[in-house]
């Protein structure tokens, strides 16, 4: 018989596994995912009500030229124009003779002198009037997420006119249906309210629940009926600060005839 000596691995600590800070982090989101989460995040700030539309324009160098949201012209308030999507009083008071599309909007933002090669995302399949636009403008690719639309007019219009330029259509589904979006880093997190910071014989007077025995701050017993009426918080309030203006008083006075005696004069 061989005898065999059974060594078992060190036990780690979730501590003591180091992470190796040198290699690429592996869960990166795709180009896609982050030009569509951009289409997104822009169409946030659509103020209509109904349909809040982003687009995307990238160009060959995996680079933003553009972006744009649907909304009304600049200079056109908000407040005025109609939201609605149909009205009793016609066309002309409801959104759709005012509103411009977001992939309009992305064109005419661009900060590049040229669309041409370029892609565009969009969080709606663009309508025919908007592939008019995409189509001038020389953008080889439309990525969309959402193609509700498909049996309406617009859209059957914007895949001809599409497929007759040569412009690519692709329906992009990502994995994920969400990400979240953070704002700040933990560590620059907000710290305590001031008011935590207080020690508790103050911060127990100005809540009304220290009297001026220790008792409450020091055992943290609760605090009798009596101390914690709203009545008599407000009485100790209010002795407090005729007490403070007392003494305010009492040092302005005391400069006054300082500065008479000074000057020769009498009080």
């Amino acid at each position: 018989m061989v005898a065999v000596d059974v060594v078992e691995p060190p036990s780690t600590s979730p501590e003591e596994v180091l992470i190796d800070s040198s290699a690429a982090r592996p869960d990166a989101i795709s180009w896609d995912d982050y030009f569509m989460s951009v289409a997104f995040l822009t169409a946030m700030r659509s103020k209509d009500p109904s349909t809040q539309v982003g687009a995307v324009i990238v160009n060959n160098l995996k680079r933003i030229i553009g972006v744009g949201y649907n909304g009304f012209p600049t200079g056109c308030s908000d407040d005025v124009l109609p939201w609605a999507k149909t009205s009793p009083k016609g066309e002309l008071e409801t959104k759709y003779p005012y509103v411009v599309h977001a992939e309009l909007n992305a064109v005419m933002n661009k900060n590049s002198e040229s669309c041409i090669g370029c892609r565009l995302y969009s969080t709606l399949f663009p309508c025919n009037e908007c592939a008019k636009v995409i189509i001038q403008a020389g953008i080889r690719e439309v990525i969309y997420a959402s193609d509700k639309q498909k049996s309406k007019d617009s859209a059957r219009a914007s895949r001809k006119l599409f497929k007759l330029a040569g412009v690519e259509m692709r329906h992009f589904v990502s994995k994920d249906s969400s990400l979240n979006l953070v704002l700040r880093y933990p560590e620059d997190e907000p710290g305590p309210h001031p008011m935590e910071q207080t020690p508790v014989k103050i911060r127990k007077f100005m809540t009304g629940a220290y009297s001026g025995c220790d008792s409450c701050a020091n055992c943290g017993s609760p605090p009798t009926s009596q101390t914690s009426s709203s009545s008599q918080r407000f009485a100790g309030w209010e002795s407090f600060a005729w007490s403070s203006a007392a003494v305010a008083t009492a040092m302005v006075s005391l400069a006054v005839v300082r500065s008479w005696q000074r000057r020769g004069l009498s009080a």
